[in-house]
């Protein structure tokens, strides 16, 4: 009875040591260590069965649920090593190897049939429990080539992988080996005793316990293994497949308390048409069945927001199926509308606040021309004309569709225009406000006046104004005087490198000059003024400009009029 006890015992610690497996590792290593430890199950209780046996009959039977256990036990041995010690085993070879213990199998079940693998079996009693002695039959011989082959191969795998396999732990190596040669001396020792029943149990038991110690020390070096449980602990979003013909093929738990109705959904089936989220997805799977490459559809449910991700997925190499990450984005969604919600507001407080900006920009130049004024008679009416010109002149170039500069561009240009002879301030008032011909030094003083406005304007408006539009302002007043053709002072610039601003400014500073009464000269008339600077086009202005001053000439010719009125009124005032 001692002995059954002890079979008994090897049978529930076979159980034992599976179920702890199972609780240590989870992932595809698994199917392995499973495979061998439901095999040493099944070779435990074929032992036990065959003690339990009294007749021949019964012993065969056992016999052969011994020979399931054992025929494919050394096969997963084999292959567990294998990946163990990263060697990769072709397809090809594995189905021979199982083909050839399927075979070795399919022969012992022929004892009682046939004398191939047994010639005869004599059932006998020995220390009290039910055993058999066989006599060999010729096929047997596959059995004993199925072993040694095993044991070979295991040696070589482990002695290649100690020299070659430097990404295997020494401590695996060295259970690998220890599993190995102890499985292999004690089967020999069972073998010279006749006895299996007694002795593999035991085998098998110490074999499970250097195997799970294995697996503890796999699951601690399987790097890719440790984040699947990481990312699977920390995952909040939910997953859901479906088949290229749109059956639903399941979900993860995140999905189902996502979406609820997902409970009613059959696997392998259409989802029912009577469901809301149903609707959703079917409407997703069109629009983004074709798609190459992962595809965002967003969409709400039950005052929710979801964001789904949508890719295609092979499976097993050929088989497609559509699988969906989905994200619930409502947090997202309502901070979203939120922060529209004080965009709006703060955009508006921002408009106020540049208008008021622009209200007191407009003042300081106002003021900054009367204090020209104050030093030249007629500079600050010219300030203000000028600007009018460049206001007419940009009009028209905002109609064009192939300019394609900013608004707050236009708008500065002519906020700025004012500005542009605001070095006037820095020249002596002799040579301002000399009545006749300069001479080549006087004339010479006067030109600074350009760069001289420049400084000024950097300096006066950096610290409260925009970068941009000091960049502007000092550009017309600097430049205005530069020529298309590079004659122009103080810099000598040509063409395009001029800024465009001073371009549109030069035109608008003669033209007033042209027009407008000065102490030196009567004005021009519209025509002549017209003629001067159309035919200066390409030499002293930009040509690129010459038609928005055409498309302004009336425009300008009627400002100038009403302001020619507007003076003489005030004179006979």
């Amino acid at each position: 009875m001692f002995v059954i006890y002890y079979l008994i015992a090897m049978c529930v610690f076979a159980g034992v040591n599976a179920c702890l497996l199972a609780c240590m590792y989870r992932r595809p290593l698994n199917s392995y260590f499973t495979a061998v430890f439901f095999s040493i199950v099944l070779a435990d209780f074929g032992h036990l069965f065959l003690a339990l046996s009294t007749t021949i009959e019964g012993a065969i039977v056992a016999n052969k649920a011994c020979y399931l256990g054992s025929c494919f036990l050394p096969l997963l041995l084999f292959l567990l090593i294998c990946r163990l010690c990263s060697f990769n085993v072709p397809r090809w070879v594995k189905l021979f190897l199982f083909a050839y213990s399927t075979l070795v199998f399919g022969l012992s079940c022929t004892v009682g049939f046939s004398d191939i693998f047994y010639e005869s079996v004599r059932y006998v009693v020995l220390n009290g429990i039910g055993s058999y002695i066989p006599t060999y039959g010729p096929a047997h011989v596959l059995w004993n080539i199925l072993l040694y082959f095993y044991v070979i191969a295991d040696i070589v795998v482990i002695i290649v992988a100690a020299k070659k396999k430097r990404n295997v732990s020494y401590k695996t190596m060295i259970a690998i080996a220890t599993l190995t040669f102890v499985s292999i001396g004690l089967f020999i020792v069972a073998r010279q005793m006749e006895n299996d029943t007694l002795l593999m149990p035991l085998v098998y038991l110490l074999d499970e316990l250097v195997l799970l110690y294995i697996c503890a020390l796999v699951k601690m070096h399987d790097v890719m293994n440790s984040v699947l449980e990481s990312l699977e602990a920390e995952n909040t979003a939910a997953y859901l497949a479906f088949s290229p013909k749109g059956l639903y093929l399941g979900c993860n738990d995140i999905a189902s308390k996502f979406f609820p109705d997902l409970l009613e959904c059959r696997v392998d089936h259409a989802m029912p048409k009577n469901i809301e989220i149903s609707k959703t997805f079917k409407k997703c799977i069109s629009q983004l069945q074709d798609a190459k490459g992962g595809k965002v559809y967003r969409f709400s449910y039950k005052d929710r927001f979801y964001k789904a991700v949508m890719r295609n997925v092979l499976q097993n190499r050929k088989s497609q199926i559509i699988l969906f990450r989905i994200e619930d984005e409502t947090n997202i969604q309502r901070y979203i509308e939120r922060l529209d919600a004080n965009n709006t507001e703060l955009a508006a407080l921002i408009k106020n606040n540049k208008d008021q900006i622009r209200v007191f920009q407009n003042q300081m130049l106002v003021g900054m021309a009367e204090m020209v004024n104050n030093k030249d008679g007629f500079t600050g009416a010219h300030l203000k004309r000028t600007k009018e010109v460049v206001s007419i002149l940009v009009a028209k170039m905002q109609k064009d569709p192939n300019l394609s500069y900013s608004k707050e561009f236009y708008d500065d240009m002519i906020a700025a225009a004012p500005m542009h002879d605001i070095g006037k301030i820095a020249i002596d008032d002799k040579v301002l406000c000399k009545p006749g011909k300069f001479t080549d030094e006087e004339f010479a003083e006067m030109k600074t006046h350009a760069e001289k406005g420049a400084i000024i304007i950097k300096n006066l408006l950096s610290n409260f104004q925009s970068e941009f539009f000091v960049e502007i302002a000092k550009n017309m007043a600097g430049s205005h005087h530069e020529r298309w053709d590079g004659s122009g002072y103080p810099y000598g610039l040509k063409g395009d490198s001029i800024p465009l601003e001073a371009r549109v400014m030069a035109i608008a500073d003669v033209y007033d000059a042209l027009v407008s009464k000065r102490c030196y000269k009567e004005p021009f008339s519209f025509a002549d003024a017209y003629d001067i600077i159309d035919k200066s086009m390409g030499k002293h202005f930009d040509p690129n400009l010459k038609k928005y001053f055409d498309q302004s000439r009336e425009e300008l010719e009627a400002y100038y009029t009403k302001e020619c009125e507007a003076e003489k009124a005030e004179g006979a005032t």
